[in-house]
């Protein structure tokens, strides 16, 4: 499901109450996959992950050890597989430790789309997790980059719940269903298809950013 709206919109706001990281103000929010006693600690239930642009902030460690953030079972096949579902290959080879070499704020440093990849591959670790809420998560890339690493992200969501909120609305034709957010609330919803066939609030948005919808 992708959530799209201008800078302010509410989008990120949106996907914080989604993942039980806010509380609504007034009214209730319904998750069926968290209750209330998780997210109020501020985690998300074991099937869930978020990915928002405060996740490329990489503490330090060894790039092995960011498994634990989201799948400590993970075993070196599991990290083989999301270092090269996330195009990591190259970076992790010119590591003086490989995955032991120590990265992040303090020791070595890393590119925004580097740190980027890293917590992309984060999110996928894990096979079993069902539900994945991104915000914005690639707004540290380049167009290229972006697309590249689409084409290596769209496989891995298949078969999983997926709330994708972002501004580039290139993504939303592989959407199945759209929620177009202004002001802090959903002013349209449907299919990408739909809703880019009249002049609603998602083509006004697309002539706003410049973007082609589907």
């Amino acid at each position: 499901m992708g959530i799209v709206g201008a800078s302010g919109a509410g989008k990120s706001t949106l996907v914080n109450l989604l993942g039980g990281f806010a509380d609504p103000s007034a009214g209730v929010v319904s998750r069926g996959w968290c209750d209330r006693g998780r997210a109020a600690s501020g985690r998300l239930a074991a099937a869930d992950g978020l990915h928002s642009p405060e996740s490329v902030r990489v503490p330090c460690h060894a790039a092995r050890e960011h498994r634990v953030f989201t799948a400590p079972d993970a075993d070196e096949a599991d990290l083989s597989r999301a270092v090269e579902a996330m195009g990591l290959g190259d970076l992790v080879s010119q590591l003086p430790d490989g995955l032991d070499t120590v990265i992040g704020e303090g020791a070595r440093s890393l590119s925004g789309g580097q740190a980027q990849r890293i917590a992309l591959a984060r999110a996928f670790l894990d096979a079993d997790r069902r539900i994945l809420l991104f915000d914005e998560p690639t707004a540290h890339l380049d167009i290229e980059t972006e697309w590249e690493l689409k084409e290596r992200m769209l496989p891995l969501m298949e078969g999983r719940l997926v709330f994708f909120a972002t501004h580039r609305l290139h993504w939303m034709s592989d959407m199945d269903y759209v929620l177009v957010v202004d002001g802090g609330r959903v002013v349209e919803a449907g299919r990408p298809e739909e809703l880019a066939a009249h002049d609603g609030p998602y083509a006004r948005l697309a002539s706003r950013l410049g973007g082609d919808v589907a």
